[in-house]
């Protein structure tokens, strides 16, 4: 146990570092008290639930930390529980991207070419701005658990999307546009083909 929860602190740190967002803090950024949050602690959320009571293949989401919770951060973290659909293949056109699995087993899509590479508890994908990337569970009955962490963050960017794009459990299902992949696209995501 204490193992993993250095695992994820390490990940978090690592975040700021393997993005290279190297930065001077202004001076309103500066002496801001360090954030510590608990397991259970954070902002709940269902992205794609079936119904207001039934998430099914939805994925179950907690915002650890953000700009709306944080406003001085330079960096999101967010943990992930994903169903057999995985998480579509797509890129980002504003931060990299570190995902952790925490609990799982499966395949990650990474790179222009995509090939599937296997994945299993305590597996590290780092993703560029640019690069292709997606995640398939392995195991259809048991859901992936993920730690994702994007750099730099800023307003309108995938932060924005996990607070905006889902909803609170047990809330209906967002009413969104005929074009499914427009959520994605106004958070700075493309999806192949685009």
């Amino acid at each position: 146990m204490a193992s993993s929860k250095f695992g994820i602190i390490a990940m978090c740190l690592l975040a700021g570092i393997a993005a290279g967002t190297a930065y001077t803090q202004s001076p309103e950024m500066q002496n801001h008290p360090a954030v510590v949050k608990g397991p259970m602690d954070g902002e709940d959320r269902w992205l794609d639930p079936a119904s207001a009571d039934n998430l099914g293949e939805g994925a179950f989401i907690r915002v650890k930390l953000d700009r709306v919770d944080v406003p001085y951060t330079n960096m999101m973290a967010v943990t992930q529980t994903i169903a057999a659909g995985g998480i579509p293949v797509h890129l980002h056109t504003y931060e990299d991207e570190l995902i952790y699995v925490v609990k799982g087993n499966g395949f990650a899509i990474a790179g222009n070419d995509q090939p599937e590479i296997s994945l299993e508890t305590g597996s590290l994908i780092y993703i560029p701005i640019g690069e292709w990337h997606g995640l398939k569970n392995a195991d259809p009955n048991e859901r992936m658990e993920i730690l994702l962490v994007t750099t730099p963050v800023r307003k309108g960017w995938l932060g924005d999307f996990f607070r905006e794009a889902t909803v609170l459990p047990g809330h209906p299902p967002l009413n969104l546009s005929e074009d499914e992949d427009a959520p994605m696209n106004n958070y700075g995501m493309v999806l192949p083909g685009e």
